[in-house]
Formats: C-alpha cells, structure tokens, sequence
C-alpha cells in the first residue's frame, strides 16, 4: 500500500472536453474522481458511460437531464447516476458551477479530452 500524500488541484492538468466546461481528473486503484467547472451556457451534451456517477454540486446550480428526465441541482446537493444511464447538463443560471464526480470502478478513458496548461478559474 502506498503512503498518502496530498494532492493539490493546482497542480493536476486541466481539459476543457466543451466550451466553458474545464476537466480535472484523479484517479485511484478502484475509483475515479473529476473536478468539473461549468462557466454560465456550458453545454453537457447527453452521454452514458458504464461507470457508476455520483455527483456533488460545490457551487452553483445546474440543470440535468437524467435517463430523459429533468433534475436540478444547487449547492450542496448529490445525484447518483447508475451505470450506462443517459445523462447530460447545462448551466442556465448566470453563476459558475462547480462539481465533483465520482466514477466506479476507475474510469479508463473520458470522451470529449482537450488537455490544456491552463488554470479552471
């Protein structure tokens, strides 16, 4: 087993797979974790993927669109995609939003990856 160690999102590369969406990923044995900074108008298109998704929204309100029908979500609150279930995003409200996604097992590939040196903000 390896030793812990902090990780800070600094320093981990940023993708931005769509306009005004930026990507951070980290990865674990079993698990994987992606930080998502959606700007005002960013567009998820509707995708599945066979990872299990739970997502907490840190920011900021956005509008699902889960298995055809509508969630939205604020600050502070969680949805749990199941696995291969059609799901998608956008944000209309005028803030930022922030999310984190887990994926299990471990995500081997994400659709949609521009990397870039930039910063989410």
């Amino acid at each position: 087993m390896t030793e812990p160690s902090p990780i800070d999102w600094n320093a981990i590369p940023v993708e931005h797979p769509l306009d005004g969406v930026a990507r951070q990923t980290v990865h674990g044995n079993e698990q994987t974790l992606v930080r998502y900074i959606y700007q005002p108008g960013s567009v998820f298109p509707v995708h599945s993927h066979p990872e299990e998704q739970i997502t907490v929204v840190l920011s900021g309100s956005i509008d699902f669109t889960v298995d055809g029908s509508p969630l939205t979500l604020s600050s502070g609150q969680v949805a749990l995609i199941p696995a291969y279930t059609p799901h998608g995003a956008i944000v209309t409200g005028s803030n930022v939003v922030e999310t984190l996604n887990t994926m299990a097992p471990r995500r081997s590939s994400a659709p949609l990856s521009q990397p870039t040196d930039e910063g989410t903000k």
